[in-house]
């Protein structure tokens, strides 16, 4: 479907063409872009450049390897963050098992769910998701990260699944596709949230869930972007300069969410909505200094008490929420 008109789009080698609009899209060796507006980072000539020089190593470089190589081609992340952002990507798999647990707890049956990733990255949740769902397909603003994601999949023996370059405030999908929309770290990077929340609100099944991991803006932890105390506590206007100054790269484009605002736009367009405190993962926890990793374990002792979770809401450094749409 076309993101400018929802019309009808006719697919051929090179692109794809709006039957109603006469917009057309081009292919980028081989994944279609439907985006309407670039990425907060690159521009869309940018984009393609860089996922140029992705695609020039694809064959010959493991996932390691690549997302090192990618890394170093970035020079808005400084040197020192860029160890830390590989690992993040090569133990996102653990992140995408806990929410296909919390798919099967809700009820939800993988093997006959169609299923859409909005920010899919490098793939993780794509990867885990191929081997449980009926059917899973990922979209990405980014070019260049649909292009790393095929490495993955490569890597793991898989046919990789359908893969779209679009915008999240423009899903190139008719209404009611999809059983669930799962969204892991992305909405803090949007433009309009609200406009995400319509978009998954249309193209999920009556009943349907959308799945969300995102940053809160008042944690009493380190920021995890950029792993910096009280960066959500500044004015907004504030913010991006304190996180330059501290040497933790770019910040500008980044709008974190508190529990309020979250639950506020959430409500617009979901009947039941669900926001807890998520887990500190053991695996992330080994990487935490001493301190941070004493915080950790007292917040992962509270987060395991009913009694707490709702305090905890409020001052958690992420949540794990969960979207209804009305059946």
């Amino acid at each position: 479907m076309c993101p400018e008109c929802r019309g009808r789009l006719r697919e051929n080698a090179q692109g794809a063409d709006c039957a109603a609009c006469g917009r057309r899209y081009a292919r980028h060796h081989g994944i279609l872009d439907l985006r309407v507006f670039p990425d907060p980072y690159l521009g869309l000539d940018e984009d393609r450049a860089r996922a140029d020089r992705v695609v020039e190593v694809l064959d010959r470089l493991a996932l390691p390897e690549l997302l090192e190589h990618y890394w170093s081609l970035s020079a808005s992340t400084p040197p020192s963050m860029r160890p830390g952002f590989v690992r993040s990507a090569l133990r996102a798999p653990m992140r995408a098992r806990r929410v296909l647990d919390r798919m099967e707890a809700d009820g939800l049956s993988l093997p006959r769910s169609r299923v859409l990733e909005i920010g899919s990255g490098t793939g993780a949740f794509l990867a885990e998701a191929g081997r449980h769902l009926r059917e899973v397909t990922g979209l990405d603003i980014a070019l260049r990260w649909l292009h790393v994601s095929r490495r993955r999949f490569r890597d793991r023996g898989q046919v990789p699944p359908p893969l779209v370059c679009a915008c999240a405030e423009g899903l190139p999908f008719e209404d009611e596709t999809f059983d669930a929309v799962v969204i892991l770290g992305t909405l803090e990077f949007v433009r309009d949230v609200d406009r995400v929340f319509v978009e998954c609100a249309r193209v999920l099944r009556r009943g349907g869930r959308a799945y969300l991991t995102t940053a809160n803006r008042h944690t009493l932890g380190p920021q995890p972007h950029v792993r910096l105390w009280g960066v959500g506590w500044l004015p907004r206007a504030r913010q991006a300069a304190y996180v330059r100054w501290r040497g933790r790269g770019d910040f500008e484009n980044v709008r974190v969410l508190s529990f309020r605002e979250l639950d506020r736009l959430a409500a617009r367009h979901f009947r039941d909505r669900r926001i807890e405190p998520a887990e500190v993962p053991e695996e992330l926890r080994a990487e935490l200094s001493g301190p941070e990793r004493l915080g950790a374990a007292v917040y992962g002792a509270l987060a395991a008490q009913r009694l707490f979770r709702p305090a905890l809401r409020r001052v958690a450094p992420e949540w794990d929420v969960t979207l209804t749409k009305s059946g």
